[in-house]
């Protein structure tokens, strides 16, 4: 084997391995804004929920109330 024929490959090794370097540099980039994007719509629906939980509350809150001016009624009959 030659020098030219060792040095060729050697570049050749490199060229594949600075594109596997790309590939993986670029899924980290995707793979991190996807992350991002995750983490954003899990906290919105996380306040939803609780907003959600706030409104049940409210409701049945709300419906005991009437149910219980309900039953004063009745006793009052």
């Amino acid at each position: 084997m030659n020098n030219d024929h060792i040095i060729y490959t050697l570049n050749k090794e490199l060229d594949e391995l600075e594109a596997k370097i790309d590939q993986l540099s670029k899924k980290y980039l995707d793979l991190k804004k996807e992350n991002s994007l995750l983490k954003e719509r899990q906290e919105r629906e996380v306040s939803e929920k609780f907003k959600i939980k706030e409104k049940n509350q409210k409701v049945q809150n709300k419906v005991e109330g009437i149910i219980n001016r309900l039953r004063s009624l009745e006793y009052n009959q």
